[in-house]
């Protein structure tokens, strides 16, 4: 089987469709979670997993977007600094949309090609921790994997935005594909990030897109005020040439 595995989507349906355009035909695909924030086109990126039938986990990010509208904070909160794209966000989805984010599971259990996968978005609450002992690992996997047990196991999370595969065992790895949207701030590669798994084989891959519309969009919040300044710079150094993600904003 050919898989295609994406992890942090963030609301990024440029990247989605640059992503597909990329990586060719696939019989499934995977998403470890945050479908939303930090980006400008939450209902576009929740409807493109939604019409190629991936298999999902809820993100950290998912359960903040769904807090903050039953909060109603969005329009509390409209043209004052303290608006972020979560907020953005929760005007631009729909009634459909929360739905669906709110019927995530946390954990997901699939097998292909004799390899038995657990996939879920982060190891522990308000975390970066990954398992990095067979205990922590067997431990995981005894909790959350629906099935039996045999064979190579193999562990897919998201969150953290670094692509990865660690071999804790010859049979027992984790993985993470990186995030389709963008960087942590000490990495300025501006490509989506995914992962093709090929019978079995774990590539990574990443591809170039045009990030000019979400610019566009965080430039019209630069000029007109009303956001938060910090989720401001973190937009210019996702969709823009800032070289951090603190540099000042432009002038508009």
């Amino acid at each position: 089987m050919r898989l295609l595995i994406v992890s942090d989507i963030h609301a990024n349906i440029a990247a989605l469709r640059a992503i597909e355009r990329d990586a060719g035909t696939v019989d499934a695909v995977y998403c470890a979670g945050d479908y939303v924030d930090y980006g400008t086109d939450p209902h576009e990126a929740i409807a493109w997993v939604r019409e190629r039938g991936a298999r999902c986990v809820m993100g950290n990010h998912d359960a903040h977007l769904l807090a903050a509208l039953d909060a109603g904070e969005a329009k509390r909160l409209r043209g004052t600094s303290g608006y972020k794209w979560v907020h953005d966000n929760c005007e631009r989805v729909t009634p459909e949309d929360a739905a669906f984010l709110r019927a995530l599971p946390a954990h997901l259990s699939f097998q292909a090609d004799g390899v038995a996968y657990l996939m879920q978005h982060q190891m522990k609450e308000n975390s970066y921790e990954m398992p990095e002992s067979m205990q922590a690992y067997d431990e995981l996997w005894n909790r959350w994997y629906d099935g039996a047990r045999q064979g190579a196991r193999r562990m897919i999370f998201g969150h953290t935005h670094r692509r990865c595969v660690h071999r804790l065992e010859n049979d027992a790895l984790w993985l993470n594909p990186g995030s389709a949207s963008y960087r942590r701030p000490d990495d300025r590669d501006k490509r989506a990030h995914y992962m093709i798994i090929d019978d079995g084989e774990i590539l990574f891959r990443a591809v170039a897109y045009d990030r000019s519309a979400m610019l566009a969009r965080a430039m019209a919040y630069v000029r007109q005020g009303g956001m938060l300044e910090t989720d401001l710079q973190d937009a210019m150094f996702f969709f823009g040439d800032a070289r951090s993600s603190r540099e000042p904003l432009p002038n508009g």
